[in-house]
């Protein structure tokens, strides 16, 4: 906002001084130019400095100066050109100037004031408006640029009243309006703000801006139809910007129109000057559609046009990261923090994938790293917790598990993994209670219903962890974690046959984890070796291992499956087929 306030101001006009015609004439009718008078060499000087000739411009004005009859127009004409090109210092000396010869002079305290403004001194700035209004509280500039520094400052309500003071002053003036927008879409009053764009639009003759900002406005309302309407109207007035575009594409992601979203970024490559931000800005379009490849692409395109910027580099790490190529993921992240070393998100992503590689204590370290520089992400309690526990400090665990459901007291996932380590701390009791706690917050997700059913397993609850796994199924008749549970309930209450039964249910991709074949493994083995356990095993459940092996091999090229059943043949003379 602080850039569009500064070009924008710059752009205030005041009507030229009605000798300015008188210049053309008399520089024409006189045999030197020499012999003009200050003042027409003053509105010569004012012609220049608006055509952007700056350095002819103050040339004139210095001429002026030297005559006689000294005119502070002349002083602060001088400085506003000054003011452009950025030489703050001898423009206030000149407005100062214009002071000494004119005491009431407002539009050199104005000036004067801003330029105050542009050096950093806010608190001087603003004292002297109060000098340009004393002299003349009827010039609607001198508000809307004391508004201009008290937006700087951060003086919002100070602010807001000088822009209104300066729209009641003079209301068709476009500038007023949409700077007093921009300061209501900096305070995120949306609705507000596309009125102060509404009423910039009725008087501006460009009218990208405001119509821009009211797509941004609309859009953070998340009113998806008036945002792209707005966007489509800015395109029309200037097709070469992105902005509008970016805008566009995102009403389309967030109404889940993935074709017509993508599409506005292939048109807007041909119309619009394509930035760095564009191209970063259509790779995460891309990426959040797992077109991998093709972000990496356009990530790579922004990255060649800015290098070294944070936020492509880390969006860059993202994609290697969604890719699973996480050794070139952490060089992007570690590249990140070498310019920002206390990116929160860079520093929870380097975390996670330490983590995931069982590397504990650097994932904890970051982990807190990221926690550190974003302290309102109270979920981070959870991630320290876990790493704790994974070193088998389990007090500390335990401490930011806590933590955690303080902050986060809905966390389904932080009660059943401190439910977890409880058990491994031999608090049962506790235990159950933390993981009926999440199963009430989410009973009709499955995950939960298996997560308590395997907190009621290790407690050997076998009839309420069978419910739970149940409820699981019923909620996802294609959770193969579920019946998986109910699988090792039945081999825990010794109904083989049942267990067996579960087991038919897994799918292939199921059967292909470790967890099934352990558990198959075990309940063949209860089968074949029941003198380990000092029981006997029924016919009935023999004759149930037998068909399973019959079910499974007529599906699966299966070497285990083909063991167990000659195992069976062998032990229970069974008659091969």
């Amino acid at each position: 906002m602080k850039n569009k306030l500064i070009n924008l101001k710059k752009e205030i006009k005041k009507k030229i001084n009605k000798l300015d015609d008188f210049i053309k004439n008399y520089s024409k009718s006189s045999n030197s130019v020499e012999q003009m008078p200050n003042i027409a060499y003053m509105n010569w000087g004012i012609r220049l400095a608006e055509n952007g000739n700056l350095n002819d411009a103050i040339e004139k004005f210095t001429t002026a100066s030297l005559m006689p009859n000294q005119n502070p127009g002349v002083y602060v004409n001088m400085g506003i050109a000054l003011m452009k090109q950025k030489n703050y210092e001898d423009a206030i000396k000149n407005f100062r100037h214009a002071i000494k010869l004119d005491k009431s002079n407002a539009k050199a305290y104005s000036m004067w004031a801003s330029a105050l403004s542009e050096i950093g001194d806010m608190k001087g700035s603003i004292e002297i408006y109060k000098l340009a209004q004393k002299y003349d509280p009827r010039d609607p500039d001198i508000f809307l640029n004391w508004a201009v520094s008290l937006a700087r400052a951060g003086r919002n309500t100070e602010a807001e009243e000088k822009f209104k003071k300066a729209v009641l002053l003079n209301p068709l003036n476009p500038i007023t309006p949409f700077l007093w927008g921009l300061l209501l879409f900096e305070k995120q009053k949306y609705d507000e703000a596309i009125k102060k764009f509404k009423h910039s639009l009725l008087y501006s003759e460009n009218k990208f801006d405001a119509m821009h900002y009211m797509a941004l406005s609309y859009l953070k309302l998340s009113d998806y139809q008036n945002a792209m309407k707005c966007a489509e109207d800015a395109i029309l007035f200037d097709k070469t910007q992105t902005e509008p575009y970016i805008i566009l594409a995102e009403c389309y992601m967030n109404s889940a129109k993935s074709d017509l979203c993508l599409e506005v970024f292939e048109k807007a490559e041909i119309f619009a000057q394509a930035d760095a931000r564009f191209y970063t800005n259509w790779g995460m379009a891309l990426q959040k559609y797992n077109y991998i490849d093709k972000a990496r692409e356009k990530l790579n395109k922004a990255l060649s046009m800015d290098n070294g910027n944070a936020f492509i580099l880390f969006n860059l790490g993202v994609n290697f990261m969604l890719a699973k190529e996480y050794t070139q993921a952490e060089e992007y992240f570690q590249n990140v923090l070498q310019i920002n070393p206390s990116h929160p998100q860079a520093l929870y992503n380097l975390a996670t994938i330490k983590y995931n590689k069982s590397e504990y204590s650097p994932a904890l370290d970051l982990y807190k790293k990221s926690f550190d520089a974003d302290k309102k992400n109270y979920g981070m309690y959870f991630h320290i917790a876990n790493c704790y526990k994974m070193l088998n400090d389990f007090e500390q665990a335990k401490f930011y598990f806590k933590k955690c459901i303080e902050y986060c007291p809905k966390f389904v996932q932080a009660y059943l993994n401190y439910a977890d380590l409880l058990l491994t701390m031999n608090e049962n009791t506790e235990a159950k209670r933390k993981a009926r706690t999440a199963f009430l917050l989410d009973k009709n997700s499955a995950y939960t219903n298996f997560a308590y059913g395997v907190v009621l397993l290790k407690l050997a609850e076998f009839e309420e962890a069978k419910e739970k796994f149940s409820n699981a199924i019923k909620i996802d008749g294609k959770y193969d974690l579920a019946y998986l549970g109910m699988c090792e309930v039945s081999l825990n209450t010794k109904e083989y046959d049942k267990s067996l039964s579960y087991l038919e249910f897994v799918s292939q991709e199921g059967r292909n984890s470790k967890e099934f074949e352990e558990l198959e493994t075990r309940v063949f083995g209860a089968i074949l070796h029941p003198e380990e356990n000092k029981e006997e095993v029924s016919q009935k459940i023999v004759n149930t291992a037998f068909e399973y092996c019959n079910k499974i091999l007529e599906q699966y090229n299966n070497d285990k499956i083909v063991i167990f059943k000659n195992m069976l043949i062998e032990k229970y003379k069974i008659e091969a087929e």
